[in-house]
């Protein structure tokens, strides 16, 4: 049905004022925007003492699985968000031969904290090559529209086999990855994932890491034939180590006319200068010719301390071994040589610079009850020693039932704020879809409107729409989408600034098998438009799923 939107406040996401206007769709396009609009048959949508703006972009999520279970990718509609893009961080579904399927689930559980028993059961594996996958989601329905990216990593694999592990590719494999990139182009994906950050859960760098100057120069050579993106996750935790592997990218991105979209930007405590150096690598390489963008997000980035399933400790190699052993853990934790180690490599890492941040969380004993809510620096001054055998006493004092959660970054809302405005940033990096036993990622667009427009104010209306519409669509080459204006596609989100609220996060579980997941509440945002389709309404049970892959 066709909608009339009536009443509101139109801010069209490409920075300009906003002025009271009404908005006509038809045939899932936009078709007149003027103030006293006549209703000709349509629908009308009142949204008096709202504004009406573009639908929210989110560029950096990880719903590649969960799609499968939840088309509706809870709450996203719920925030104003209309379009995901998948496939990041050197992640993704395809391509991948069944031989190799049970390698990728595992790494995908670990790297994105969900549960691989899902994904072999509920993801469909009718595929194996890329245009097979992208078949597959050409014919799915979901609540946002849905953008693709393709794994470095799967491509080295699908190519190289496990030799894509270890080294790096010769001319002829090259040649092969180069073809396969162009086909998943042609197939519709927007770009190629990469990461030289991520391991296994045995501490492995992941394929995309073993790539030498060589091979990104010819994928990037395919990227720019085509006006594609290249997301790339740098070393994160050492921004010097970033900025190297963005100064090594920005060669071939500059002579192939490829954007890089870099994953993450964040105002970290241990390094409060780093933001600040990664936007001036950012300036410096455009002002080479290579265009860079860091990806922001508004939310604290918190990671739990737990002995089961832990992407955190992941990072801590003698920790490693403990969330990942399938032996006796507490054996583990209480035996001198693997305590040595752990104390070393508790030091040699980030997190032992944070421990007066990191805050206990749940214990299971009712003895050891007072302590939540408390430091683990307080934790382990009471009862002294070192603090990585304070941590592994108190596990075995709570039979291995703790959590910890500790702040990582985006904790100094000033420095946030000023991280958002930048212009070499762009308002995205949720995560959603992932790690959603650790957090929910969804809601950021909620965020940035309620505490950096509505309430600080740190941006204008018009500038934050804009960073999370028509700057995101530029760069994913969505030219129809990331605007209101005649013959765009109608992806809208109607909203009133002081009815938007960020909720706590808060478990669910609705996980197929009756899994468990951190999820976030409706943003206050009253109608959601995609393609024409109002999916979300405040009040109202709206399960359409009008979005497609794009």
């Amino acid at each position: 049905m066709d909608l009339l939107i009536r009443g509101g406040t139109v801010v069209d996401g490409l920075g300009g004022p906003p002025r009271r206007a009404d908005v006509r769709v038809r045939q899932g396009r936009i078709a007149e925007i003027g103030d006293g609009l006549g209703r000709d048959g349509e629908e009308v949508i009142d949204a008096t003492g709202a504004y009406v703006t573009p639908g929210f972009i989110d560029t950096h999520t990880h719903f590649d699985a969960s799609l499968y279970w939840d088309p509706l990718c809870d709450p996203m509609l719920q925030h104003g968000v209309t379009t995901v893009l998948i496939g990041n961080c050197g992640l993704g579904l395809a391509p991948l031969r069944k031989e190799d399927r049970e390698g990728l689930v595992n790494l995908f559980a670990y790297i994105e904290d969900l549960p691989a028993h899902v994904l072999r059961r509920e993801i469909p594996w009718a595929w194996e090559d890329f245009p097979g996958y992208a078949r597959d989601m050409a014919q799915r329905s979901f609540g946002p529209n849905v953008s693709l990216l393709v794994s470095h990593s799967l491509l080295r694999q699908w190519v190289m086999g496990d030799d894509a592990w270890s080294r790096a590719a010769t001319p002829a494999e090259i040649a092969r990855m180069t073809q396969q990139l162009g086909e998943a182009l042609s197939c519709g994906a927007r770009g190629l994932s990469s990461s030289f950050f991520d391991r296994t859960a045995q501490g492995d760098f992941v394929p995309s890491a073993f790539a030498d100057d060589a091979e990104f120069d010819s994928l990037f050579r395919a990227l720019g034939a085509r006006g594609a993106i290249c997301q790339i996750i740098p070393r994160v935790w050492d921004c010097e180590l970033a900025i190297e592997d963005l100064e090594r990218l920005g060669v071939p991105a500059g002579r192939h006319k490829v954007t890089i979209i870099s994953n993450g930007i964040y105002q970290r405590p241990d390094d409060p200068t780093a933001h600040v150096r990664l936007q001036d690598c950012a300036r410096r390489l455009e002002a080479a010719g290579a265009k860079v963008r860091h990806l922001a997000s508004p939310r604290p980035i918190e990671l739990p301390f737990r002995l089961n399933d832990c992407f955190a400790f992941g990072t801590i190699s003698a920790w490693r071994e403990v969330v990942t052993t399938t032996a006796d853990k507490a054996a583990m934790l209480r035996d001198p040589d693997w305590r040595a180690r752990a104390r070393a490599d508790w030091a040699g890492s980030g997190f032992s610079r944070r421990t007066e941040l990191t805050r206990i969380t749940h214990a299971s004993k009712a003895e050891l009850q007072p302590w939540v809510g408390r430091s683990l620096a307080s934790l382990a001054a009471e009862r002294g020693g070192d603090v990585s055998d304070v941590l592994a006493d108190w596990f075995l004092d709570n039979d291995l039932d703790a959590q910890l959660v500790v702040p990582i970054s985006n904790l100094d809302y000033d420095a946030v704020a000023a991280i958002l405005a930048d212009p070499v940033n762009i308002i995205s990096g949720s995560d959603a879809g992932a790690h959603y036993q650790m957090f929910s990622g969804a809601g950021d667009s909620t965020l940035v409107l309620t505490r950096h427009v509505r309430e600080r104010p740190d941006l204008t209306l018009e500038q934050a729409v804009k960073k999370m519409t028509a700057d995101q669509a530029e760069l994913l080459g969505l030219s129809d989408r990331g605007a209101l204006a005649p013959d765009k596609a109608a992806d809208i989100a109607i909203f009133a600034l002081e009815e938007l609220h960020w909720g706590a996060e808060f478990m669910v579980e609705d996980v197929p098998g009756g899994g468990r997941r951190f999820t976030r509440p409706p943003g206050g945002v009253r109608h959601t438009i995609v393609n024409g389709v109002l999916a979300h309404s405040v009040g109202a049970d709206v399960r359409e799923l009008p979005g497609r892959m794009m």
